[in-house]
C-alpha cells in the first residue's frame, strides 16, 4: 500500500511539471535539509571551500524538530546534507533516529573521513535507509587530488569497516553507495576500467549495494568545467523546465529555504522556517512565480538558473534522462 500511495504521489508531481501548474496542492516528496554548511576538505570539484565563514554553520536540534513534525506523514524522504559533511553536526545520529520514527526516509552523502567504527555503528542502529560515500578517485593518486585534505588509505578503510559493521548487525538498511566523480579525458576508457574493478575487490563479500560513476556539474555556474559538460545546452537549446520547483525543497542550516541544491550561494530565497511552514513555503508567491518563469521558458535573469548545466539535459517523456532512472528506483524501492 505504501509503494501504491508513493506511485500515486510520483503521478500527481507529474502531472502538476508536465502541465506546468503553478499551484501544487501537497507538500514537496523530497527535502534536502542541510546538517551542516561547514567541511572538512578542499575538494576539487566542490565549491564549498570558497564558502563566506558567515554562511558556515549547523543546523539547531529544535528547528529540525519543528521541520520533522510538519512534514511528518507528507514527505517520502529527506536528504540530510547539502553544501558541507553532515557528520560536523554532533546531532546527526538523533536526528536521523527522529525522523526515522516519524516515518519519513533518510540519506546521507558523506566524505566518510569522520567515520569511526562507533559512529558507524549508530548511523546503522539509527536507522537511516540510504548512505552515499563520496570516493573522488579509484587510485591513490587520483583520489587525493581530488580530495585534499583526505587519505585514501583512511578513508576507504573507513568505508570497508562501515561495511563489516553493517553485515555483523545482519542490517540492509543503510542501501550502501560508493560515488565517484569521472574526471573524463584523463583516462583511457580501459585504463579507468581496469582500476574502478581493482578497487572493487575491496569491497568483496561486503555489503556494498553499488557503484555509481558520474561527472561534474557547474553549481549553477559557480564552477568553470573544462570538457563535453558545457555542450549540453548546445546540444538542447530549448529550456527544459527545471523539475525542482515542482517536487522538492532545499533548507539551509540557518532555516531559509531555497529553490533547488543548485543554488550553492543562495541567490533565490523562498522563505524562512523561522517565520513560514515548509506547505506555505513551497505554494509561496515566489516559488510560484519561478513555475511561472519556466512554464514560459525565460530564465536570463534568472540567476543561478540561467548559468545551470542541468537546464539543458536530454530529456524523457519531459524527465531529464539523466536521474530518472535514479529517482524511480529510489522512491519505488522497498
Amino acid at each position: 500500500m505504501k509503494k501504491l500511495n508513493c506511485f500515486f504521489n510520483l503521478a500527481r508531481i507529474y502531472k502538476n511539471y508536465c502541465l506546468k501548474l503553478t499551484n501544487c496542492d501537497y507538500y514537496p516528496i523530497r527535502i534536502w535539509i542541510e546538517l551542516s554548511s561547514r567541511c572538512n576538505l578542499k575538494c576539487r570539484f566542490c565549491v564549498n571551500k570558497d564558502l563566506p565563514s558567515n554562511q558556515k554553520g549547523n543546523m539547531d536540534f529544535n528547528l529540525y524538530k519543528k521541520i520533522i513534525d510538519e512534514i511528518s506523514g507528507k514527505v517520502y524522504d529527506i536528504n540530510l546534507f547539502h553544501r558541507g559533511e553532515p557528520l560536523l553536526n554532533k546531532d546527526m545520529v538523533p536526528m536521523i533516529t527522529y525522523a526515522s520514527e516519524s516515518g519519513i526516509k533518510t540519506r546521507i552523502h558523506t566524505n566518510a573521513t569522520l567515520l569511526d567504527k562507533e559512529l558507524s555503528r549508530s548511523i546503522i542502529s539509527a536507522g537511516l535507509d540510504l548512505i552515499s560515500f563520496s570516493f573522488d578517485g579509484y587510485t591513490k593518486e587520483i583520489y587525493e587530488k581530488n580530495r585534499s585534505g583526505a587519505s585514501f588509505e583512511e578513508s576507504l578503510t573507513n568505508i570497508i569497516n562501515f561495511l563489516k559493521i553493517k553485515k555483523q548487525l545482519k542490517s540492509k538498511k543503510p542501501y550502501t553507495i560508493i560515488q565517484v566523480i569521472q574526471d573524463w579525458g584523463k583516462l583511457s576508457t580501459s585504463e579507468t576500467i581496469r582500476q574502478k574493478n581493482v578497487f572493487l575487490k575491496n569491497f568483496k563479500n561486503l555489503p556494498l549495494n553499488k557503484l555509481i560513476s558520474r561527472i561534474p556539474h557547474n553549481w549553477g555556474g559557480l564552477f568553470k568545467i573544462n570538457g563535453p559538460i558545457n555542450n549540453r545546452k548546445k546540444e538542447n537549446k530549448k529550456v527544459i523546465p527545471c523539475t525542482f520547483p515542482w517536487y522538492s525543497l532545499t533548507i539551509f542550516y540557518d532555516g531559509r529555504v531555497f529553490l533547488c541544491p543548485q543554488d550553492f550561494e543562495g541567490k533565490i530565497c523562498l522563505g524562512d522556517l523561522y517565520k513560514n511552514s515548509v506547505n506555505e513555503i513551497f505554494n509561496g508567491k515566489i516559488i510560484k512565480s519561478m513555475r511561472e518563469t519556466f512554464k514560459a521558458g525565460v530564465i536570463e535573469n534568472k540567476i543561478p538558473c540561467r548559468d545551470c548545466d542541468r537546464i539543458g539535459r536530454k530529456t524523457f517523456m519531459k524527465i531529464p534522462r539523466e536521474y530518472l532512472g535514479f529517482f524511480l528506483r529510489d522512491h519505488l524501492r522497498s
